[in-house]
């Protein structure tokens, strides 16, 4: 045994893997102090470390495998030649380098995110134009990536210094240490890979505890592979007859009715009365909005003053939640009406193009629709979706150089957004189009930059100063709109797409889903407080019930306004990818990978949750709600029932 662990293999596999779990232990310690506030008692984490550990051995088998497979090949007298040594530390530098350079990730990673890498990461892998000139933005790379450089040759000539990479002139590699070698170097990783799982991470009670036990290799790669996850195998089920009556029972009222007696349609037709009204409809979409930076929820910033005076004039939901913590999660809510089914929103999935969305009603009645982004609308697949939908791609590449005059690495600022939008509502209005857009914002985001003059704060105030940009922004574009002649016939519909932070210690912290929503023109609706708990699948229903149409929906969302609102189950949808829950005011139930579930006590305004005992009707009828809703959501997209032209306007 000895002789086999001092042979060159064995030297390479074990320095590689050394070194990974040094760095893995480092970036562990260096996460546990940012979080340190946030986390649990001593016992869970320390059982979190010892758990982050075996995922640290675990990935670390994956790592040393090209070491492992090097120190097969290469011939033992060759590493008395300098050269070769000199390739070797060069090849070993360019390692501790990639190992520091990922662990700087992490921790930027968790800065923005509170949690280890997951499928965001994936998505910004695939995207890394748009991700790399936001990073250079946000980060002074010039300095790291040299401090980065420097510190792995700094590593590697200290362990050259203590002889680790010094070879004897005697060792050499035999048969049986080459034959032992690749037997190791494929069973091993074939072993951890069926034995070692991420869903074996048990769930602690603080969240913060269940990233520190992860390993942030592993966890990419977990991501990677479950970009979606399929209900049925996954998530507790019931029967699909059950589960679809069920959510035909969930969603019909006396104004949205089933458009036919069969158990597997789960399309409504939307009843009203009253003369239809033909007005336009601008739809901005606001990147990261909290509701918690607004008055109403107790934000004394003076961060909004603009979303804050437009709310009181407004159809505003006061009491409404995202569903999911991406872009393109509140999109698929606002244009599916859909609760979030696990992994990936549907507009990422290669099956989510050409689809039944919100834009069909105001296809058929002749409107033109548009989707209107600053940055390059591909990013997500956001063109591919929009366009199959029956959307105009209005992103920065359909737009002119002048068109733009501030951009940061996710596109042009705000108030460019809302002129190409004012310009083109211009060009509607003069042919007697009416016109729907759906307008996506980027400048509350990460690195906070904006035009100078606007307002009293700078880039320099990060969050806050880009909050209030984006709020100036709105003002700017309603006060510009105001003096056009549509203007007296256009809905301004302003919700946000996600919070700007999605970390919490609970499961799903629901303080983190909640955001402004508002259907704003005093000269065509007037002002009025929805109150109870609403989603953000229920805002273009909403809109469609001021307009008074008449129509067919898949979508799960309901008329908050309508004469039957009174009778509505008070619920929202809430997700972070693998785990999906529904809430009502005063509970809150989860369902999870491996057919897992967990029912709680939910207090909203501070989002504590405690388990529910002792109550198990209550638990069975919440659970069964639940899963019926997403069994349901799940089966209608898979079944391709949402495919565009399906349904017809009656």
């Amino acid at each position: 045994m000895k002789h086999l662990l001092s042979s060159i293999p064995a030297r390479f596999a074990l320095l590689s893997a050394g070194l990974f779990l040094a760095f893995s232990f480092l970036i562990r310690c260096v996460l546990v102090i940012t979080a340190w506030q946030e986390l649990g008692p001593e016992l869970p984490l320390l059982t979190a470390f010892a758990i982050g550990l075996l995922y640290d051995l675990a990935a670390s088998v994956f790592v040393a495998a090209p070491w492992l497979l090097l120190g097969i090949f290469i011939p033992a007298r060759s590493l008395q030649r300098s050269w070769i040594r000199w390739i070797l530390a060069a090849f070993a530098t360019l390692y501790c380098g990639a190992l520091l350079f990922i662990s700087t990730a992490e921790w930027f990673f968790w800065e923005e995110f509170g949690a280890r890498f997951n499928f965001i990461a994936v998505d910004y892998l695939i995207w890394t134009q748009e991700v790399w000139a936001n990073i250079s933005e946000s980060y002074p790379m010039g300095l790291i990536i040299p401090a980065i450089i420097l510190l792995a040759i700094l590593v590697v000539w200290s362990m050259k210094h203590l002889t680790l990479f010094h070879f004897p002139e005697r060792a050499k590699t035999t048969l049986s240490h080459r034959l032992i070698g690749t037997a190791i170097l494929c069973a091993s990783p074939l072993l951890v890979f069926k034995t070692v799982s991420q869903a074996a991470i048990p769930n602690f009670s603080n969240q913060y505890d269940t990233e520190i036990a992860k390993n942030g290799y592993w966890s990419f790669f977990a991501a990677f592979k479950q970009m979606e996850l399929d209900y049925p195998r996954w998530y507790l089920n019931l029967p699909e007859e059950e589960s679809l009556s069920a959510a035909r029972a969930l969603l019909i009222t006396e104004t949205e009715i089933a458009s036919s007696p069969a158990t597997d349609d789960l399309s409504r037709t939307i009843l009203s009365s009253g003369e239809e009204k033909k007005w336009n409809v601008i739809l901005i979409c606001m990147e990261s909005m909290s509701a918690d930076f607004m008055s109403y929820v107790g934000g004394d910033r003076g961060l909004t003053p603009n979303l804050d005076r437009l709310a009181k004039k407004s159809v505003f939901f006061e009491n409404l939640y995202a569903t999911g913590t991406r872009t393109v999660r509140g999109m698929e809510a606002l244009t599916l009406g859909l609760p979030p089914t696990p992994g990936q929103a549907i507009i990422y999935r290669p099956e989510g193009n050409n689809l039944k969305t919100t834009f069909g009603p105001f296809l058929d009645r002749g409107y033109d629709c548009g989707f209107f982004y600053g940055g390059d609308g591909r990013f997500d697949y956001m063109n591919r979706y929009f366009s199959t939908a029956g959307c105009r791609i209005m992103d920065a590449n359909a737009w002119e150089g002048k068109d733009t005059t501030f951009k940061t690495a996710w596109g042009a600022c705000d108030e460019d957004l809302f002129k190409k939008t004012i310009s083109e509502a211009d060009k509607d209005h003069a042919a007697g189009k009416p016109f729907h857009f759906f307008c996506m914002t980027t400048s509350n985001h990460r690195p906070y930059d904006f035009p100078a003059g606007r307002i009293d704060l700078t880039p320099e105030d990060r969050r806050d100063g880009a909050v209030k940009y984006s709020d100036w922004a709105i003002g700017d574009l309603i006060a510009k709109s105001v003096t056009k002649p549509w203007f007296e016939n256009t809905l301004f519909v302003i919700v946000s797409d996600h919070c700007a932070s999605s970390a919490g210690k609970a499961d799903i912290d629901v303080t983190k889903y909640r955001i402004p929503g508002m259907i704003y023109n005093p000269a065509l609706i007037g002002k009025k407080e929805i109150t109870a708990l609403s989603s953000q699948v229920d805002i273009m229903p909403t809109v469609f019930g001021l307009l008074k149409w008449p129509h067919q929906t898949f979508g799960f969302g309901h008329d908050y306004l309508a004469k039957s609102a009174q009778s509505l189950p008070q619920r929202s949808f809430v997700s972070n990818y693998q785990k999906i829950a529904m809430t009502t005011p005063e509970s809150m139930t989860i369902l999870k990978p491996n057919k897992k579930h967990s029912s709680y006590h939910l207090f909203p305004e501070t989002g504590e949750i405690i388990p529910l005992s002792g109550e198990q009707n209550l638990e069975k009828s919440l659970l069964h709600t639940t899963t019926a809703y997403y069994q349901s959501a799940s089966w209608l997209f898979n079944s391709g029932q949402l495919k565009r032209n399906r349904l017809a306007t009656p």
